[in-house]
Formats: C-alpha cells, sequence, structure tokens
C-alpha cells in the first residue's frame, strides 16, 4: 500500500481517551473498596473493553453487503475484502484485549 502525502487522512477518535482512563480509575478505585483484587479489577475491565470492541465489529460485518448500490463488481469485491480486513483487525484487537490479562 502507498502513503500518497496528497491523500487525506482519517480522522482519530481522540475525544473519549481521557473519559476511558478516567473511568477506568474510578471503576477500580470502586472495585478495590468492594474487595476485589487489582488483577481481577483488570480482568474484568478488560472483558468489558473486548465486548466494546466485539460490538465495533458486529457494526462493520453488516457493512459486506452494503457497497454502493450500482457499483461495478470488482469495487464490490473490493468493498467485501475491505470489511473482512478490518472485521479481522477487530477480532484481533479484542483478542489482544482479553490476553493481556492472562
Amino acid at each position: 500500500m502507498s502513503h500518497d502525502p496528497e491523500r487525506r487522512k482519517l480522522p482519530l477518535i481522540a475525544v473519549y481517551a481521557e473519559t476511558a482512563a478516567n473511568a477506568e480509575q474510578r471503576v477500580t478505585k470502586l472495585l478495590d473498596a468492594a474487595g476485589v483484587s487489582p488483577s481481577e479489577a483488570h480482568i474484568l475491565i478488560a472483558d468489558i473493553q473486548a465486548g466494546a470492541v466485539e460490538g465495533a465489529h458486529g457494526e462493520v460485518i453488516e457493512l459486506d453487503t452494503q457497497a454502493p448500490s450500482g457499483s461495478s463488481e470488482q469495487v464490490q469485491e473490493g468493498w467485501l475484502r475491505a470489511v473482512e480486513a478490518i472485521a479481522d483487525r477487530l477480532t484481533r484487537v479484542a483478542d489482544r484485549t482479553v490476553a493481556s490479562t492472562m
């Protein structure tokens, strides 16, 4: 894949990172106060994060049949390959998130 300097960059989602970090800290403190060990709290939070990624995965795979109407077979095939690549990447992110607790 070439990196064309003229190509528009996709926007990053940057507004939720701090909110998520603060929420994770708060949940960890609450779980600690309830007697949950730090390692168990980490596992629970990772499971929630993996579930969120799985939700995104579900939305992505629904796009597999939504190539622009009237597009050529080649465009439709490219669309499907792109959806498959993104879905595969999200699967790996979810798996890696859960694996980080093992």
